[in-house]
């Protein structure tokens, strides 16, 4: 697998992703957030690091001569038991600190592995508890019951031990014939009652589960019950348990080593990240108190296990000429013993695995972490060679080294991982300056750097986006001061209705908010739907708007508001409602601004992750070389409710793309449009499903197979016309607001041409131009359908009750209705009133809403000299509407 593809390719899709959803209208602005795009602030340079070769303690086998693990050992713990059947799998080789474990754990002490990731420090505890229970049947003393508990910080932990206990315990042997038995006791079980029937050997579990069987009376009779005389507790990752945590997980080791009568519990402690701090001695002492603390019974310095690690390459990293030798032959080995004998392997091998201890002089991990760009800048100064080149060279021989399996081990000869951080970024922070002078940054400061020539501050302040148009505003909190204003800096956004000293600054040279209302009305600044018509003709600004009106103020650098030799600006009161530029009003007031204004610290996390992951697993499968079984992803959330949530978030992110992606290859198989009689059909088709992808009887055929056609064809139609509603997703907007698709009506033009239809209608729309009238009608189509305002039978509530049994039916999840789906509130009963019915969905189409304000508008019937009124607007409307329908 090239890894180094994988990973250009996630940076891509995540980087058209943050650029994707928010744009910037200021050109020195949109030149600094390019400028740091380009630099990669939000994905810096991934760390690469190289799984070091571990020494050899011996094989199981030579373990089982030595009399330090019981015979069976030998048959449980193989490598590749999985293989075809027939195949025993290969003896398994252990590692040094791995040995050590096994050795400390025969004396019945307890011990900590501090080893680092990737080093088997499960095996380190597995071997020998499971050694353990067949020296027990060996000797005729096993008795039933919980011989070792395991307690990992996370779930997913546990599942993943789960499975490869499997591999040992259960291939190999006969149904029902595993030697050692164990179970997954956590919150998400199904099968609690068969474990507190029959508890297992071996219990998995988390330290709250645990917690829980210890105060739960239907848990803690049974499993207590059975685990007296308890064998060995395991802490896995002991690095978290610390503070507040960590003494309650000290006070349950306790108290379980007392209801379990285990005086001689063995205590295990597994951590990559104790302690970096002094010499091996001092570090080994450090955690050996912390675990004396934690466990409740001594742990001594000498049992605090470390890793011992060996080259895997013979030759000699520091020879510059042979190194620039392999550089320049470009191709690494592809022979075990000619590669690990190359000096450019060797080279990379001390770059990014191994480093030398001062203490010991023995080979330990490298204290800091290295990048591939520093690397090739290192590599280019040994050997004289460009950075591009010898980059590709150091790529070439960890690909290679990966491909390559140690002989003894089985393991390849170069593990290597890249560890990428992806940052969401910061936001755009902007002095209280006009546009040409402001000052902008993107470090989170409270002041300009280098002062003021007048000696007081300039404030920074948090700039915002419109997602319309990318006007930028500026986040503030309005505060009394001295007896007059002052804005300071406001990292919350998102504030809901009523919070009144909240808000936002517009600062525009090019386009300044009028001073008064009359002015803001005579330039069309203010929406359609804030403005009335009074009794003498003439617009006003509605009364319930007035106190939502953007104010007109002079602030000074430090935000103070000044009388005079400030900057202008206009103060916005949060929520916001409305763009001061481009005019985009808001109806719902109490809606979130994170759906109106755009941050450059903001992106959406769970959009985020769902992109990220379908990068990965998209790259995944179109690696050749790569089996189709580890062609996979493995993701970790803070808790179960951030799992539950992101992991339905993917699955609605898959099918709303997947969906989206018919329908686009659809419409390039159909230049000439799709219509409503045949889009469900062509789309289905795009999709490329078979039967068993989406039915509930996935062999289905006949009339049953024809009817599960017909449902998915269904549910294709009503996702469909359900995407078109403009703008409910933020940041996956639909294929008319990315400009991927257009919708016509058919007949539009003849019906604005067929001047017999006018005749009757409103005089405006009678003497109105066929081209204009046409416009006029595409305009309102166009709201109305945003608003889900469609005649199509999947709405009405008889059509979605017939959708729901066929989906019920027919269809297996996701291609079916969700069981809490409901039919979606739409705005067809106003559509069918002819513009006199209950108003739905904020649609405000009468002649108080925005389309009658837009009507009524001085001018826009050229023909017409009378000045329309309120009735006016609402008449049109009612008969634009009743020609269309």
């Amino acid at each position: 697998m090239d890894v180094f593809q994988v990973h250009q390719q996630l940076i891509t899709d995540y980087r058209g992703f943050t650029s994707g959803f928010s744009q910037v209208r200021d050109e020195r602005v949109r030149q600094h957030v390019d400028d740091r795009m380009r630099s990669g602030d939000q994905w810096p340079d991934p760390y690469l690091s190289l799984n070091p070769n571990f020494e050899a303690g011996g094989s199981i086998d030579d373990l089982v001569r030595e009399d330090l693990l019981h015979p069976d050992c030998s048959r449980v713990f193989r490598i590749s038991k999985d293989e075809p059947t027939g195949f025993g799998g290969y003896d398994l080789t252990l590692h040094q600190h791995q040995r050590e474990a096994i050795e400390v754990a025969r004396g019945g002490a307890s011990y900590v592995l501090t080893t680092g990731t990737g080093s088997g420090k499960s095996l380190s505890y597995i071997v020998p508890i499971v050694d353990s229970v067949l020296r027990e049947r060996a000797a005729g003393t096993y008795r039933p019951g919980v011989k070792a508990i395991i307690v990992y910080p996370m779930n997913a932990l546990a599942n993943s031990q789960r499975f490869e206990l499997e591999k040992f315990l259960q291939r190999g042997f006969g149904e029902g014939e595993a030697p050692v038995s164990f179970a997954r006791y956590t919150g998400q079980d199904r099968e609690r009652a068969a474990i507190l029937a029959d508890p297992p050997d071996i219990l998995l579990t988390n330290y709250v589960m645990l917690e829980l069987v210890l105060t739960r009376p239907e848990e803690r009779e049974p499993l207590v019950l059975a685990a007296q005389d308890l064998r060995f507790l395991v802490l896995d990752e002991l690095h978290t348990y610390r503070g507040r945590q960590g003494a309650d997980v000290a006070m349950l080791v306790r108290r379980l080593r007392e209801a379990c009568a285990s005086p001689s519990l063995q205590v295990v402690g597994t951590s990559a990240t104790m302690t970096t701090e002094g010499s091996e001695s001092d570090r080994r002492r450090k955690v050996a108190e912390v675990a004396t603390g934690l466990f409740g019974v001594p742990v001594a310095a000498a049992h605090v296990i470390g890793e011992t690690l060996r080259r895997a390459t013979t030759a000699d990293p520091a020879d510059a000429a042979a190194i620039a030798e392999c550089v320049d032959r470009g191709t690494p080995p592809d022979a075990v013993d000619a590669f690990v004998a190359d000096p450019l392997a060797a080279w990379v091998e001390r770059e990014f695995g191994l480093a030398e201890d001062a203490e010991s002089g023995l080979p330990v991990r490298p204290a800091h972490p290295s990048t591939l760009p520093r690397a090739a800048k290192r590599l280019a100064e040994a050997t004289a060679r460009s950075d591009d080149v010898c980059r590709a060279a150091i790529e070439a021989t960890l690909q290679r080294g990966a491909a390559l399996l140690d002989p003894r081990t089985r393991r390849p000869l170069f593990a290597f991982r890249l560890h990428q951080f992806l940052s969401k970024g910061d936001n755009v922070y902007l002095s209280l300056e006009p546009e040409e002078t402001r000052y902008i940054t993107s470090r989170y400061q409270t002041v300009v750097p280098d002062g003021s020539p007048t000696g007081s501050e300039r404030i920074l302040l948090p700039a915002v986006f419109c997602r319309e148009c990318g006007q930028e505003y500026l986040a503030v909190t309005r505060i009394s001061e001295g007896g007059g204003s002052r804005f300071m800096s406001r990292q919350d956004q998102d504030v809901s209705g009523g919070d009144t000293i909240s808000g936002y600054l517009f600062v525009s040279t090019d386009v300044p908010w009028p001073e008064s209302a009359e002015s803001a009305i005579i330039e069309q600044r203010i929406p359609e739907s804030w403005l009335v018509t009074a009794s003498d003709g003439s617009v006003q600004i509605a009364a319930r708007r007035r106190a939502d009106l953007p104010e007109v103020l002079s602030v000074d650098p430090a935000g103070y508001e000044v009388d005079e030799g400030g900057t202008s600006v206009a103060y916005v009161p949060s929520p916001f409602r409305f763009c001061l530029r481009c005019r985009v009003s808001y109806e719902q007031p109490r809606s979130n601004d994170f759906a109106k204004l755009a941050s450059m610290a903001a992106e959406g996390r769970s959009s985020a992750t769902s992109v990220i992951t379908a990068s990965v697993v998209r790259s995944l499968r179109a690696q050749p070389d790569l089996k189709k079984e580890a062609r996979k992803l493995l993701a970790f959330a803070d808790n179960r409710q951030d799992a539950s949530l992101q992991s339905g978030h993917f699955n609605d992110f898959v099918q709303v793309t997947q969906l989206r992606g018919a329908l686009y290859r659809a419409l390039l198989e159909n230049p000439d449009g799709l219509t409503h009689e045949m889009i469900e059909q062509r789309v289905t088709d795009a999709l490329g499903l078979s039967l068993p992808d989406f039915a509930k009887t996935p062999d289905a055929k006949y009339a049953t197979g024809r009817r599960t056609w017909e449902a998915l064809r269904k549910i294709v139609g009503y996702r469909l016309y359900l995407d078109l509603e403009r703008g409910w997703r933020i940041t996956m907007p639909n294929l008319e607001q990315t400009g991927l698709l257009k919708i016509h009506y058919t007949d539009l033009p003849e019906i604005a041409a067929d001047e017999s239809v006018w005749v009757d209608r409103h005089f405006a729309l009678r003497d109105d131009d066929p081209e204009h009238r046409q416009e006029l009608m595409r305009l309102l189509a166009d709201e109305l359908r945003r608003v889900l305002a469609i005649d199509v039978d999947c709405f009405d509530e008889l059509g979605f009750e017939q959708l729901q049994k066929l989906s019920d039916q027919y269809l297996e999840d996701p291609w079916g209705l969700g069981e809490r789906e409901t039919r979606p509130e739409t705005g067809i009963a106003f559509a069918r009133s002819g513009g006199r019915g209950t108003q739905r969905r904020h649609l405000y189409l009468s002649g108080y809403g925005a389309f009658g304000r837009f009507l009524m508008r001085e001018k826009q019937f050229p023909r017409t000299e009378a000045k329309l009124t309120r009735d006016d607007s609402q008449k049109i409307i009612a008969d634009m509407l009743a020609i269309m329908a």
